[in-house]
């Protein structure tokens, strides 16, 4: 077990059932409640520096048992902790430093008190008026989130639940701000390593399938602009309506950032919205390296972003920015007969004037208190070194014979191909069965492809090293 309490056995909080209390516990059972969750939690965190990346399978059996009902009498909380400890024993480790599949998010202690404190405090935060300060410091995360792309003085955004949300208000506000309500002819683009999130959303604002344009990419996987200026020639001589190219800064299959520059340019001489999917390598702009490679976001429409996965904030936080204020308020303002005619207070704008969502969390204050209290430096630090050990990964990659590098990281995501994709499969297997670190593969042009994701602050080189090590092993076996 994780929790000192329950080594040294059962305090009065741990065997405190729900019908010995009222639904409003005092102050000392509220103390004893937190700090036993606390000791909780610092069990977690010290472990996670020699976490394992994937855990313990669990039985059919066991996972059922989770899905029972409540029980009239409530039970110890002992046992639910126990429960919860079992729960959490099987699956992706995304604390462990050696979790470099997917897109890794590590979590942050830091970060989960703010998520306490929103939730304690339960402040609602949709309409200004409801919590002005509150719903302040959440517009203050946001202000910060714009000023990184220098998207201008009329520019504004929102936090939502993560990316897939941002995609889709994103698409929503487009399609309101070039199309109206008159959308069965316009026409989005994306290229074959765009995330899916993109068409999902396009399918949830209303688009068919076949308004969903993929354009070819350049042997480096971008976005090729003049395979996008012709088809958007094309659609237009068809009596079609181009509005919308989706552009992706740091893909999930490889990293790749497409040639943002070139497409905005193009996207301002046909009267296209540029957004910009920049869930997983929008906060490389806080650095030198990523800021050069991110040329041109700044001159997007809309831009997706994850703190929860650059800024290590726990899952559940996204945000949308977008250049103009005024194209999200046109395209998600909604007014009911109970709320003020009004949609600001003190100059402070409704959240909910700005997007999909009326009932919404504090989500503001597990940003804004890690940002206040660690300060940005830090995660520029952070974000820095996982470009040192991308640089790393792909320097020995390139040394092993059986394995081809084609595409030089742009961030933090190093792709790689085998020379055999049954070797490759094998090698995958092999990192994986081992446990310490855990990888995520991917297809290109019908090739089996291994990558090596790396984004949470607690992989280290030897996790990297460890995890070559087995492939080179498994290739010469």
């Amino acid at each position: 077990m994780l929790r000192s309490q329950l080594r040294s056995g059962p305090s009065a909080v741990l065997a405190w059932r729900a019908m010995d209390q009222p639904l409003e516990p005092d102050r000392a059972l509220r103390t004893e409640l937190a700090e036993t969750i606390i000791d909780y939690l610092n069990d977690w965190y010290d472990a996670a520096g020699e976490m394992k990346a994937h855990g313990e399978e669990l039985d059919a059996t066991t996972l059922a048992a989770f899905r029972e009902p409540p029980s009239e009498t409530g039970r110890s909380f002992a046992s639910i902790l126990a429960d919860l400890e079992l729960a959490g024993r099987d699956g992706h480790m995304h604390p462990s430093g050696g979790h470099l599949s997917y897109i890794p998010n590590s979590g942050m202690f830091t970060a989960a008190l703010g998520e306490f404190l929103a939730a304690g405090l339960n402040r609602y935060t949709g309409v200004a008026s409801a919590a002005p300060g509150f719903s302040a410091i959440e517009h203050g995360v946001v202000d910060w989130l714009r000023s990184i792309f220098d998207l201008g003085p009329h520019s504004s955004g929102l936090l939502l639940s993560g990316g897939s949300m941002a995609n889709f208000t994103g698409i929503v506000t487009a399609r309101a701000a070039i199309l109206g309500d008159d959308f069965t002819d316009g026409v989005i683009y994306v290229t074959p390593h765009t995330h899916h999130s993109a068409a999902k959303a396009a399918r949830l604002a209303g688009f068919r399938n076949d308004q969903v344009v993929t354009i070819d990419v350049d042997a480096d996987l971008r976005m090729s602009v003049e395979a996008l200026e012709r088809r958007v020639s094309g659609d237009k001589s068809a009596g079609r309506k181009p509005f919308l190219v989706i552009a992706s800064a740091g893909t999930t299959d490889t990293g790749t950032v497409d040639p943002l520059a070139g497409i905005s340019d193009l996207a301002r001489r046909n009267r296209l919205w540029v957004h910009i999917d920049a869930a997983y390598g929008g906060f490389f702009q806080l650095t030198e390296r990523g800021a050069a490679v991110l040329t041109g976001i700044g001159q997007a429409d809309s831009i997706a972003l994850d703190p929860h996965k650059g800024l290590s904030i726990p899952f559940g936080v996204g945000a949308l920015v977008v250049r103009e204020e005024a194209r999200l308020v046109d395209a998600h303002l909604g007014r009911g007969a109970y709320l003020l005619d009004e949609d600001s207070y003190n100059g402070v704008r409704d959240m909910a004037s700005l997007g999909p969502e009326l009932s919404r969390p504090f989500r503001g204050l597990q940003v804004w208190l890690p940002l206040h209290l660690h300060g940005v430096a830090a995660f520029r630090d952070a974000l820095d070194t996982t470009l040192d050990l991308a640089g790393h990964a792909y320097q020995r990659l390139q040394g092993i014979n059986g394995i081809d590098t084609p595409w030089k990281p742009d961030l933090s995501i190093v792709a790689f191909r085998f020379a055999d994709d049954e070797k490759g499969r094998a090698a995958l297997q092999a990192v994986n069965k081992d446990r310490t670190v855990h990888l995520s593969p991917t297809v290109v042009d019908g090739r089996f492809v291994l990558r090596f994701a790396i984004l949470n602050r607690r992989t280290t080189i030897d996790h990297i090293d460890h995890a070559i090590d087995i492939i080179e092993k498994t290739l010469i076996g």
